[in-house]
């Protein structure tokens, strides 16, 4: 069953939201600039921090001893990442020699969703219907209680999880001869599902383990020792599932600066940082490239997203126009339908520009290569142009 809500907006209180959304659209458009510039030479940095890591780099074949001919130097070492520290759970009796524990938690919850649509009326007010629906979850999050329950059902979440998430780590992890720092260790991943032991009890009563799942019955339930529901098949409001996963200690490839019997991030002449691990056995050659397209990625992701900060922006100043022609709602649509197409040309080209200004600045070479194509293609355009437009003109009469 689902929760229905009508509401309208009218004309003039649409358009002063709209005229207020104009400041906010024009600091996201003016945003996007900065983000776009600092992108394009923080990339560039980057690649260039990791070409001359890559050509400075000194492959060691063993990690059995710290050698000090290598101190200061950018290393490339495979070893074990290990450890002996136990690491335990006190509360749900888990523990286990790693160098990652992880306790994940989720609730069963009350989740509330939402859907939309809006209609113009004629005169330019705009109802809008939306729809609730509910049903029940298991979420890692804690949800708010429904605002809209259904009528004659009680729909309220606990609002806080009596048991959370959260992860330890080993203090002292060794690779080698030499020894991890908490930020390394960090880093290392490679997580797998703790493995329960068969005489494994858990010290939270009423429990049941149910694969890599512990299920915990609501303070309610478990404080009524006359109730046998089955929390795993008849789970209710405020039930809880746990489960652990740990990062036994395995092999590891970094590429850091050999400092003493441990490592430090390596500072290109940029100023950009050099600090590589993986999880596994790879030579330094793979874990450059690795990091070279992780860079790429993280370029295109941040062009995108400062160039939707420009269009979102434009399309917030361009809104009051559209509002304003919502008098006949019709015209708004055809309104509308062009800002957003100004607004959707108008980023492009300026996303671009920012662009090619970054690179003039910060890749000087390829940035006039680019400017000078893109003008020849533009001049090139032109005379096409005026070549078909002389071929349409209509000839002179010939004089007898």
């Amino acid at each position: 069953m689902a929760v229905t809500e009508t509401t309208t907006q009218s004309w003039g209180s649409r358009l002063g939201s709209s005229i207020r959304g104009v400041l906010i659209g024009l600091a996201l458009f003016v945003g996007g600039f900065p983000v776009l510039f600092w992108n394009e030479g923080n990339t560039v940095k980057t690649r260039k921090a990791l070409e001359e890591g890559e050509g400075a780099c000194v492959a060691v074949e063993s990690v059995a001893e710290v050698n000090p001919e290598n101190e200061g130097l950018l290393v490339h070492m495979t070893g074990r990442a290990d450890t002996k520290d136990v690491l335990s759970d006190a509360q749900f009796g888990v523990s286990d020699t790693a160098i990652k524990l992880e306790r994940e938690v989720e609730m069963y919850q009350w989740n509330e969703e939402s859907h939309e649509k809006k209609k113009k009326n004629l005169g330019g007010s705009e109802t809008t219907t939306t729809v609730y629906t509910h049903k029940m979850v298991w979420s890692s999050q804690v949800l708010d209680s429904p605002s809209h329950p259904e009528e004659g059902q009680t729909m309220a979440n606990p609002g806080a999880m009596e048991f959370e998430g959260g992860e330890m780590y080993a203090d002292n992890v060794t690779f080698g001869a030499f020894r991890l720092t908490e930020g390394q260790i960090k880093r290392i991943g490679a997580e797998r599902p703790y493995a329960f032991p068969t005489n494994w009890v858990c010290p939270v009563e009423h429990t049941v383990r149910n694969g890599a799942w512990v299920y915990v019955p609501n303070a309610e339930t478990r404080s009524n020792p006359l109730n046998g529901r089955d929390v795993v098949a008849q789970p209710r409001i405020g039930d809880m599932r746990v489960r652990f996963s740990v990062v036994k200690p395995h092999d590891i490839s970094l590429v850091y600066k050999q400092h003493g019997d441990s490592f430090v991030p390596y500072t290109a002449r940029n100023g950009k940082k050099v600090a590589l691990l993986s999880d596994g056995v790879k030579d330094a050659a793979e874990m450059f490239a690795d990091a070279q397209s992780a860079n790429t990625t993280m370029c295109w992701l941040i062009r995108i997203g400062g160039s939707l900060m420009m269009f979102i922006g434009l399309s917030m100043v361009l809104k009051p126009l559209s509002v304003l022609a919502d008098v006949l709602p019709i015209l708004g649509d055809i309104v509308e339908l062009g800002a957003g197409l100004v607004a959707g040309v108008l980023a492009l080209v300026c996303a671009l520009v920012t662009i090619a200004v970054a690179w003039l600045f910060y890749r000087p070479v390829l940035g006039v290569a680019l400017l000078a194509a893109a003008g020849a293609l533009v001049w090139w355009l032109r005379q096409k142009r005026a070549a078909k437009a002389a071929t349409a003109r209509p000839q002179d009469p010939v004089r007898g």
